[in-house]
């Protein structure tokens, strides 16, 4: 049976212990987040003076994050469905704007609002916009089968234009996490595979082709790490190997004094390698995957498509962006600065991923405890072609 046919009142206790769980593994994660971002960035802040200012600047961020994640979890989410359209214009706009000379140019990448000393960067809010927007429409499709011309090629066309976006500042990293994450979402909400490998054929090879001649450092980080030369992937792996089995101690691990670029941001995952070992760093992967599942769990239990949907679109980003981080990290990928959710220091990636757990425990909080009549066919729940029972037990 699946948990969508429990009784309410059971359905409520069923939510209640994965509300309790997704919140336990998201405090573990950002506790233990907050221990290696000091261990890996004492030195390089005591050089500029007091050796806790990274790790109070991630604390101070995370008393944002957790306001954000109480006052989400209080909202029902069913009032996002209606709201899909201003989410659309919330995603375009930042993501528009931080391309002129409001934004912050770095390093060549336009990519971050700076404001008070603080940056935020407007590509990690275009992932939950993105997400609620395309989730709101899939939903209000009454019978759950998107068609081509209707429904999937505008849904497409609405994530690519903030794909496109992202992809110009240049950030390709976190373009194609949130294409692969809408991608997807798509795939789960009834969209045909033959309908996306139609339209993601064509366009992912010219992206990559655009990316690796327009852009001189995407070439070079390829041949680099084609090559096995590339400086970042080296050092990354040294450090990762020489912490053996356990480590070498929380505090103790030297690839953050020089040759480790970015060991408290991008790169922390090999700071967790080389200072915990490898039982620390599978530990974290286990973490990770916990929390995936627990996803998943919401995804499946939802008491509406609506709900389903978000829960499962969070936990893709979530899920695709540990993926790509690990990968880079251990040399699977080219070197590309993408964070690691809630372990890696970064104010606004924090403040995200807080607010689509915030999303998340509303959804499991909006149980009904009585009937509801179906009036409006859009809002009657229909299993997610993923989680449906029938297509476990058909397997089985």
């Amino acid at each position: 049976m699946a948990t969508t046919e429990l009784e309410p009142a059971d359905l409520a206790r069923t939510m209640s212990w994965h509300r309790a769980r997704l919140l336990m593994i998201v405090s573990s994660l950002t506790g233990f987040g907050i221990i290696m971002v000091y261990s890996a960035s004492a030195l390089r802040a005591a050089r500029g003076g007091w050796e806790m200012s990274y790790a109070s600047n991630q604390l101070l961020w995370l008393a944002v994050a957790i306001t954000a994640l109480v006052t989400l979890s209080l909202i029902p989410y069913r009032v996002w469905l209606h709201l899909r359209y201003p989410m659309v214009l919330a995603c375009y706009t930042p993501l528009a704007l931080v391309l002129t000379p409001l934004g912050t140019r770095v390093n060549g990448s336009n990519r971050w609002f700076r404001f008070a000393g603080f940056n935020v960067q407007p590509s990690e809010l275009a992932k939950i916009a993105l997400i609620i927007a395309v989730a709101a429409f899939l939903a209000r499709i009454p019978d759950g089968r998107p068609r081509f011309f209707r429904h999937v090629i505008p849904l497409c066309a609405l994530a690519g234009v903030a794909v496109v976006l992202v992809g110009i500042e240049p950030d390709f990293g976190t373009a194609s996490l949130i294409g692969c994450a809408v991608g997807v979402l798509l795939l789960a909400g009834g969209v045909r595979i033959w309908q996306c490998l139609l339209l993601v054929t064509p366009a992912v090879p010219a992206a990559a082709w655009y990316g690796y001649s327009r852009f001189e450092y995407i070439a070079r980080r390829v041949h680099e790490w084609h090559a096995g030369d590339a400086y970042h992937t080296n050092a990354s792996e040294l450090a990762i190997g020489s912490g053996g089995l356990w480590g070498v101690g929380l505090g103790q691990g030297p690839a953050k004094l020089d040759y480790l670029p970015e060991a408290h941001t991008d790169f922390i995952f090999a700071m967790v390698g080389q200072e915990t070992g490898l039982i620390g760093a599978l530990s974290l992967v286990a973490l990770f995957a916990i929390l995936v599942w627990q996803g998943m769990a919401i995804a499946r239990s939802a008491q509406d498509r609506f709900g389903s949907l978000l829960a499962f679109g969070f936990t893709a980003v979530m899920g695709g962006q540990v993926i790509f981080n690990m990968e880079v990290v251990t040399g699977l990928l080219p070197p590309k600065g993408i964070s690691l959710p809630f372990v890696s220091f970064g104010g606004s990636g924090l403040v995200v991923f807080y607010s689509m757990i915030g999303i998340m425990v509303s959804v499991t909080r909006g149980v009904r405890l009585e009937p509801e009549p179906v009036t409006d066919l859009t809002m009657k729940y229909k299993p997610i072609p993923a989680f449906k029972a029938e297509t476990l037990e058909s397997v089985q």
